[in-house]
């Protein structure tokens, strides 16, 4: 069969491909009781196997997006697929503890290229009336990540040990890398100044921000808190001066001017921050304070990342059916729905009503990401899709840092240590409550707000 190698449907399930093999963020944490014993490491040390390839990632995704506006998607998936190959391979022949978290930075670089050229494409692939469905079929991978990631870590370490759970990966970005060289035109993108100053700021920023929230939720880790946000702080402050001076910026400032990105942007961090809180701290309730075991927890928390995996193909045609600014405010709603419901839980509630608030928040992340992102990147011109791609994914990686380390705050704060049940259940409520109360309400007021202007700006467009 002849196919056009720019074929929308084919992009669509190349871009799917590359964010499905990020499923490696998940299936790895499944590995590390296996890592300590190869390597003899304590438990504390292994946070650094999770931590370095996230925040490699993070660091690298403006980087990315930069790059596929410069030089064009076809060549810059397509090396960062083969660079994902490469260091996912030396992660698995990783001879000493130290030399697996060094692979693990690089994986993670060549992961931040992935991510933010996958979105990329997704967005750009699809006209934009059929852009919200492309952008819901996109999702499909990472939530599928999410469910099966979990399942094929345990199952391959059981069956080859730590090892395998990297080797059993290097088809993925194999088919990626060839995939790209035959679906995507030959595009050389924009030659514009690559603005160094500009990326290296925003990296440090981004890296930096999220290493101090990651290490927020970690008692006693306060003064490397700190000391990362004094320098975000900073990099922060040297990217607006940096930008402002730029002939050709990496970001236009300008666009932060843009109320509808904006708050489009922080709506889609919030959906992120709901996953991550949703993940770990009614897990906590349920181990802890209702005592279920790990298994059983896990069964009952399944569900709502099926359901957002099942109901993302809808949520492209609901989104495009209703509006996307109508969309990310029931999204919102739905968020902060079963937020306020976890306020009620306590040492009886019965286990169907937990479930229940855990499936409406798993069909609020899908309507209020697809909307998010659909509403967020449509405000940049496709010669600006990985940039678009990067700043959005950037503030999402910070809501998801912050959907663990913000409730951890308040957890800590009610339980003082304690893992008792009585110490847990009030720790969980707080963690709720500040979940509500300084994420899900004020995004909801303020999106209710805007849409008059949101919808005032559309006319005139």
């Amino acid at each position: 069969m002849n196919v056009r190698r720019s074929d929308p449907r084919l992009v669509l399930a190349l871009a799917w491909l590359a964010g499905f093999t990020l499923i490696d963020s998940g299936i790895v944490g499944l590995a590390l009781p296996d890592i300590a014993r190869d390597f003899d490491q304590p438990i504390g040390a292994l946070a650094w196997v999770s931590t370095a390839f996230l925040l490699a990632l993070a660091a690298t995704l403006l980087a990315a997006g930069r790059l596929n506006d410069r030089y064009g998607s076809r060549v810059v998936l397509a090396a960062g697929a083969v660079a994902f190959l490469v260091t996912t391979a030396a992660s698995g022949l990783a001879p000493t503890f130290e030399v697996l978290v060094v692979s693990r930075v690089a994986q993670g670089i060549a992961g931040g290229v992935l991510y933010t050229v996958s979105l990329a494409i997704a967005v750009t692939a699809f006209p934009a009336d059929r852009r919200p469905w492309a952008i819901s079929l996109y999702f499909t991978s990472g939530a599928l990540g999410a469910v099966l990631g979990p399942i094929i870590g345990g199952l391959l370490t059981d069956l080859g040990g730590w090892r395998l759970v990297f080797f059993a990966q290097l088809p993925l970005p194999a088919l990626v890398a060839f995939a790209s060289l035959v679906l995507l035109p030959r595009n050389a993108g924009r030659r514009t100044a690559f603005d160094i100053p500009g990326v290296a700021s925003a990296s440090v920023f981004i890296s930096a921000a999220t290493f101090a929230l990651l290490q927020l939720a970690i008692p006693g880790a306060t003064l490397f808190a700190v000391a990362s946000g004094a320098l975000a702080a900073i990099a922060l402050g040297a990217f607006v001066s940096v930008e402002r001076r730029a002939a050709e910026p990496a970001v236009r400032l300008s666009i932060f001017a843009n109320v509808r990105f904006v708050v489009a942007t922080i709506a889609g961090a919030a959906a992120w921050f709901a996953i991550t809180s949703s993940t770990v701290y009614p897990a906590l309730y349920l181990q802890f304070g209702r005592g279920l075991s790990a298994t059983d927890a896990g069964l009952l928390l399944l569900p709502a990342p099926l359901v957002s995996l099942v109901f993302f193909p809808f949520a492209g045609r609901a989104v495009s059916a209703i509006g996307l600014d109508r969309a990310m405010l029931i999204g919102l709603l739905l968020l902060a729905a079963p937020a306020a419901l976890m306020l009620a839980w306590d040492g009886a509630t019965p286990l169907w009503f937990v479930g229940v608030a855990l499936l409406l928040g798993g069909i609020g992340i899908a309507v209020t990401l697809v909307s998010s992102a659909s509403a967020a990147l449509s405000e940049f011109a496709p010669t600006e899709a990985g940039t678009a791609s990067a700043v959005f994914n950037s503030l999402r990686q910070l809501g998801a840092a912050m959907g663990v380390a913000v409730p951890a705050v308040a957890f800590e704060a009610v339980a003082h240590g304690s893992r008792t049940a009585t110490a847990a259940l009030g720790g969980s409520t707080a963690a709720f409550a500040v979940r509500l109360v300084l994420m899900m309400i004020p995004l909801v007021v303020l999106v209710a707000a805007w849409r008059p202007r949101f919808r005032r700006r559309a006319a005139t467009a």
